[in-house]
């Protein structure tokens, strides 16, 4: 039966065999008979605006309103006698109406329940007995066991089991989210699954009976095809196709860590053997390989290098045998763990094995078209095909403790290791001391007690329009980025970095929100720091001042700087007027100074005190386009780059010694530098049309080399330096006591160094000259000054 509305409730009314239900988008009642015959409207009024709750008892309908907040009933047979039960009750739902005292109804179930162990369910022909997931139910049809064995597939949309005890059909386990499974792999020890999806680029988990649905691995995947579980030392595995890295993390996701990243073009297929301290995995790039390395990425070497394309890499951990599907010549292969005695497993001819698993006697593989086989593990005998009609099954594997047997180092309060214990073969020394092998989340080092971490101190951070990602630019092998696992980034226009309190900011562009808001990089502590509640700001860049702990901030739509403290509240504005046009802008923390662009007809390069006075223009000719501003503290530098003339420029901080230090080349064009940044000895700039990431040496243009590319929708990048006390400025500490602004002077006539001053709505006190107060209210006939808190009054020449 069709219906086209929305039916909210169902009752039956097992006496009269009739079906009633409520549709919440027509707003009646109607009824019929079981069979869907003989439908009929009982009830159509205006004044059912939203049927939700709904029930049978006795000679009445019930149901509830939840616009009309009541309970209210109609007699089931002429829609008569229609009574409000009760109103005014706030948020109702659903509605049961029970006679306690009639209970009516038998079927086979009600007799010991159908002789069934868990569960009888009745159905028109009698009853079945069925199991909760995780069980089997036995030959006998009544019995349900935990099975000691059975296997798991992924079949894109889903991830299946079948018992290896009983002769069930496969089993869906009820997991909510799976658009399309590849990899899984499963830790024995807290019954969970893992598994990876490669159409919503996540690694996730849940309990073998689909419940606790947990995302692992958010952030930075491109396509995880292969995934395995260490469940000795509780890490996950997992080989990028796309982003060609094999990396590492904690069980839970986090302690994250890029294990190889160089010569891989295409790694598919990971297995993992934590007792001797080795990972295998495929690679289908120009040289078809299998390769081998200690699971901390050491010691690497190729293992098997003239074959096909191998997949569904699994060790037989009893018999030391590494087993794989060769695609190109569809068969399965095996050799000893130390890469003798290779061979070819004899099944029949029209196999085309893609995913392997290994279980006692016998090797399971999937073949796309046929289904899930099993053959003798030595000598291919025996073949049985298990289920077929699967479809797409892209992985498989047995559950079973006797795949997840042995131990190391690592299983002992994870090694003594703040972070990640990685077994490997050197883990027991000559005398079979153990020795320990910790390691740190990527870009974090391993401190000189060899166990715990510390997270890096010098580094970069560039943005991308829903990403943030940091770089680390060491000397020798470079680092690979990461992306931080900051949640909710939609539309990145600039960032920032606190090195005290190691927040990252950025301001969100979103119209709906155009808020600027910060975050750890664990992706922890998110908040909102500039709100724009009433969309009255558009917040186009800022710069954050780590040691008075302040943020300015350059606002297109009011054409205004502001300041805002880090705890988010206001300090106020300290530059307006009609003829600015604020819009980039950075800091001198030593000194004191801002420096922005004014965007107005002829744009300019300006330079200020943080209260805005001392305001000089720095950069006023030869200036089309100014995109970018990035400031070289320690040797007083001031960079720019233009758009319009494809250059990059610097000078000094007062605006002399001005020259061009990168211009476009027909080979190494500019086209639009959005994000410029001094990190030691280099300009890095990111170019967003170009999609690559640049630097330059910053003194004199040369040593031009890109450092990224094909990275879309590029929008900033800044220099991170961990704050030292060597640099505290005079306002570092408790913003030189000063209620507002602190600026850096060294003609102050208290001698500190520093003085304090207010935003433009604000005059200073002049007895503490430390706190900003409202001006006063004056006469027509006087006047205040910036300085001073009292009226003046105007004096006549006459």
């Amino acid at each position: 039966m069709q219906i086209s509305g929305w039916p909210n409730g169902l009752a039956v009314d097992y006496v009269e065999r009739k079906l009633y239900w409520g549709d919440a988008k027509e707003d009646k009642i109607e009824m019929s008979h079981l069979d869907g015959t003989h439908r009929l409207t009982l009830l159509a009024d205006d004044n059912l605006p939203h049927i939700f709750g709904f029930a049978l008892l006795g000679d009445y309908v019930y149901w509830t309103d939840w616009q009309r907040r009541s309970i209210e009933r109609v007699n089931k047979i002429k829609g008569g006698e229609r009574e409000v039960i009760i109103d005014q009750l706030p948020d109702l739902m659903g509605l049961k109406a029970v006679n306690v005292f009639d209970v009516s109804g038998w079927n086979l179930c009600s007799d010991r329940y159908g002789g069934c162990s868990h569960l009888c369910l009745p159905i028109p022909q009698g009853y079945r007995c069925a199991c909760p997931t995780g069980q089997e139910l036995l030959a006998d049809n009544r019995t349900c066991i935990v099975p000691e064995a059975f296997l798991l597939f992924s079949r894109r949309s889903d991830i299946r089991r079948i018992s290896l005890d009983t002769n069930n059909n496969d089993v869906i386990i009820p997991i909510s989210g799976v658009q399309d499974a590849f990899a899984l792999d499963f830790d024995i020890g807290d019954d969970r699954i893992y598994w990876t999806d490669v159409e919503l680029k996540k690694i996730s988990r849940a309990f073998l009976n689909g419940s606790n649905v947990e995302t692992v691995i958010e952030f930075g995947l491109e396509y995880p095809e292969g995934m395995a579980v260490d469940w000795v030392a509780h890490n996950i595995y997992w080989v990028d196709t796309v982003a060609n890295r094999i990396e590492v993390a904690r069980l839970d996701g986090t302690s994250r860590r890029i294990l190889v990243w160089k010569d891989l073009e295409n790694p598919r297929s990971i297995v993992l053997d934590p007792s001797e301290g080795y990972m295998y995995w495929s690679d289908w790039g120009g040289v078809k390989k299998i390769e081998r390395a200690h699971m901390d990425g050491s010691n690497r070497m190729v293992f098997i290098d003239n074959g096909g394309r191998a997949n569904g890499l699994t060790i037989d951990y009893s018999e030391k045998r590494l087993y794989w599907a060769d695609l190109d010549a569809n068969t399965i292969e095996l050799s000893n763990l130390d890469g003798s005695d290779r061979r070819r497993l004899q099944i029949a001819s029209d196999q085309q094995p893609y995913s392997l698993t290994q279980y006692e006697d016998y090797i399971y593989w999937v073949d796309w078209d046929k289904g899930i086989f099993r053959a003798n593990k030595t000598s291919g005998e025996n073949q049985t095909k298990i289920q077929g009609h699967l479809g797409y099954v892209v992985d498989i594997l047995v559950f079973h403790a006797s795949r997840q047997e042995g131990w190391n180092l690592c299983a002992i309060n994870n090694g003594g290791c703040s972070h990640l214990c990685l077994a490997n073969p050197s883990m027991l020394d000559a005398d079979g001391q153990g020795r320990h092998n910790c390691s740190c989340p990527m870009h974090y080092s391993l401190n000189d007690d060899q166990k715990t971490c510390s997270p890096p101190s010098s580094f970069l951070l560039f943005s991308q329009k829903q990403e943030i990602r940091r770089l680390v630019s060491e000397v020798g092998t470079p680092l690979p980025e990461i992306v931080l696992p900051v949640r909710n980034l939609r539309n990145v226009k600039t960032i920032d970095y606190d090195p005290v309190e190691n927040f990252t900011y950025w301001i969100d562009g979103r119209p709906n929100l155009r808020q600027i808001r910060r975050s750890f990089d664990s992706g922890l502590n998110t908040s909102v720091i500039v709100d724009n509640a009433n969309n009255v700001f558009h917040p186009y860049d800022f710069a954050v001042e780590p040691y008075a702990r302040q943020l300015f901030w350059t606002c297109s739509q009011n054409n205004v700087i502001n300041i805002t403290r880090l705890d988010a509240s206001s300090v106020g504005v300290v530059l307006s007027g009609e003829d600015e046009r604020p819009r980039a802008i950075v800091l001198h923390p030593l000194r004191s100074y801002m420096f922005w662009t004014n965007m107005v007809t002829n744009p300019t390069i300006e330079r200020a005190a943080y209260d805005g006075t001392s305001r000089v223009t720095l950069i006023s000719t030869d200036l089309l386009a100014p995109q970018a501003l990035a400031i070289d503290v320690a040797n007083d530098l001031l960079f720019w780059s233009d758009s319009e003339r494809e250059i990059i420029e610097v000078s000094d901080i007062g605006g002399n010694n001005r020259k061009i230090l990168v211009d476009s080349q027909p080979l190494l064009p500019l086209l639009m530098p959005v994000g410029l940044a001094v990190h030691g000895e280099y300009l890095y700039w990111v170019d967003k049309d170009k999609q690559v990431i640049e630097r330059v040496n910053k003194r004199s243009g040369k040593d031009r080399s890109i450092v990224m590319a094909r990275m879309p929708h590029l929008s900033d990048i800044v220099s991170v330096e961990a704050a030292t006390d060597a640099l505290r400025p005079p306002c570092a500490h408790n913003n030189g006591d000063c209620s507002h602004i602190c600026v850096a002077d060294a003609k102050s006539e208290s001698g500190s160094g520093m003085r304090c001053s207010c935003p433009l709505e604000f005059v200073l006190d002049v007895k503490d000259h430390k706190t900003c107060r409202e001006p006063p209210t004056c006469r027509p006939t006087e006047f205040t000054c910036r300085s001073d808190l009292n009226c003046i009054p105007f004096v006549s020449n006459v």
